[in-house]
């Protein structure tokens, strides 16, 4: 991983944004609740988990929306997507969902379904961008400054094709990266949103982004 600068190192009309900033516009959330449900399997047929049926339908029903979280247009700091989404994997210690995946997660997977749009949490620079069918896939990390302390935020597994940012540019919050893919070591479509504090420690996104985007 490349090593993190600033945000205002490199470009010094980029102001940090504050999450006690006051907002002029009212937050707005839909709900939709999702069921899910397994088939046994019997006589020879595979079984298929609540998860993949999840996953297979998000991809087919994009801005799938879900009461995870409440979003704040006029927050400076702001979720991913625009209305709660599903969730599929949090934060910490998990069983290794495929061969290869790590046993200890180190963002936050949400499963809006395939082609949704992704957008900028904060104000910031853009540190790095990827495209290959490994690892991250399409991915972005952006570099923040809230309240004095550096933070990174890194988007991955969005579509070929998709990814709207270059290395080195000034990104506003809410300006679009990207829309959710399937690319690289992915076991379906999602965004795998981390957040990590001065470039390299990562922290539980959600938690931090329920903290910090103002209602």
């Amino acid at each position: 991983m490349a090593t993190s600068i600033p945000a205002a190192a490199l470009f010094p009309d980029v102001h940090a944004v504050s999450p006690s900033a006051s907002g002029e516009r009212e937050s707005q959330s839909l709900e939709v609740t999702a069921g899910g449900f397994e088939i046994v399997a019997r006589d020879g047929y595979s079984a298929t988990s609540i998860e993949e049926i999840e996953r297979r339908n998000a991809a087919a029903a994009p801005a799938r929306t879900a009461a995870t979280f409440i979003n704040n247009p006029a927050s400076p700091i702001q979720w991913p997507f625009v209305t709660g989404v599903p969730l599929s994997d949090d934060f910490g210690p998990r069983a290794a969902p495929c061969s290869g995946c790590s046993t200890f997660h180190k963002g936050l997977d949400l499963i809006p379904g395939e082609g949704t749009q992704v957008q900028a949490i904060a104000d910031g620079v853009v540190r790095e961008t990827g495209s290959s069918d490994t690892g991250l896939g399409v991915y972005a990390m952006i570099d923040h400054v809230v309240d004095g302390q550096r933070y990174t935020s890194v988007y991955a597994h969005m579509q070929f094709g998709s990814l709207q940012l270059e290395a080195g540019r000034p990104v506003t919050v809410g300006q679009a990266v990207g829309t959710v893919g399937d690319t690289g070591q992915s076991t379906g479509p999602h965004l795998h949103l981390e957040l990590l504090r001065n470039g390299s420690d990562p922290i539980d996104p959600f938690a931090w982004l329920q903290a910090n985007v103002q209602l």
